[in-house]
């Protein structure tokens, strides 16, 4: 085999081992979110300590990288990301996770790049192609079995919030898509998880549940929340995605809803009806389908910094 063509399939299957990894890491966030409200942790406090703690690991790293900072122009576009966009959507997503099971939530998430697609096709006038329109008409087939599977057991509430958090998300990675570009993605990090930490911080002082109870699981809660399931994701998909284009990191980015339903089975005893199984097979087949080459919203969709 030619020396260069080694080289480049060498980066190729590295770049898919670090996507698949942030991958299969953010699929633990929900299952993380679940074992700390068994604890007593409450929503503010948890959000407030993941995001403290997590800005402060990518501070470090981009003091180590110095001077990777964002340009002038982009500090606020990056803190209204993290204050707006970040906070609304990590509180819908683990407002729906108190509600309904860690599954049912993280393929609820996984309708974005069908909404994705949608808002591209009303603001930046990206054409609906048939493919694209079959692959909604998937993606909606998928969402509607999914929540058809969990009504009659779980509060609607919670079924509107976990669809909220994939809306959310969907208005957050497509202003991302143009606030990004040209930003060191560790700095860009930073400056978004200062943002959501300084919002939920404030909102869980002035509610009176800043304070975390010490003890040994909390701790190891906390460590795995921040680091395996945000810290570590974002470093392996910022160094892997250039290796593979972001089309196809976008496509393995779909082991996240099934590593989330894997483990809520394996580590929480969540058990589904065939049915909620089916719908999320849609889901993540439509968001397959969605991420084509060229297309913008499989492009926007690319972004390191997650639920």
């Amino acid at each position: 085999m030619d020396p260069v063509q080694r080289r480049s399939d060498g980066r190729s299957l590295l770049g898919v081992g670090l996507v698949v990894a942030s991958a299969c890491s953010y699929g633990t966030l929900a299952i993380f979110g679940k074992l700390a409200y068994s604890h007593g942790i409450a929503l503010p406090t948890l959000l407030s300590y993941r995001f403290i703690l997590a800005a402060l690991v990518f501070w470090v790293l981009v003091a180590l990288r110095a001077p990777a900072l964002p340009p002038r122009g982009r500090w606020l576009p990056l803190v209204a990301m993290g204050a707006a966009g970040y906070v609304g959507q990590s509180a819908s997503y683990f407002g729906a996770l108190r509600l309904i099971p860690a599954s049912t939530t993280s393929l609820l998430l996984y309708t974005f790049p069908a909404v994705v697609t949608l808002l591209a096709a009303l603001l930046f006038h990206e054409l609906l192609s048939t493919g694209k329109l079959i692959a909604l008409a998937v993606a909606l087939i998928g969402t509607v079995l999914v929540v058809q599977a969990q009504l009659q057991s779980v509060p609607a509430l919670g079924l509107v919030l976990g669809l909220m958090s994939a809306g959310f998300y969907s208005s957050y990675i497509l202003y991302a898509s143009r606030v990004l570009p040209g930003v060191p993605p560790i700095a860009a990090s930073a400056t978004i998880m200062t943002a959501a930490a300084a919002v939920w911080a404030a909102y869980a002082g002035a509610t009176g549940q800043l304070g975390l109870r010490a003890d040994g699981a909390t701790l190891w809660l906390l460590t795995g929340f921040v680091l395996m399931a945000t810290v570590f994701p974002v470093l392996t998909f910022v160094i892997g995605m250039p290796l593979i284009g972001p089309s196809r990191a976008a496509i393995l980015s779909t082991f996240e809803p099934a590593t989330t339903v894997l483990l809520a089975v394996v580590i929480l005893g969540e058990v589904a009806r065939p049915i909620q199984y089916l719908g999320g097979s849609l889901i993540i087949l439509a968001a397959i389908l969605l991420e084509a080459p060229g297309w913008l919203a499989a492009r926007a969709t690319v972004q390191p910094i997650r639920e």
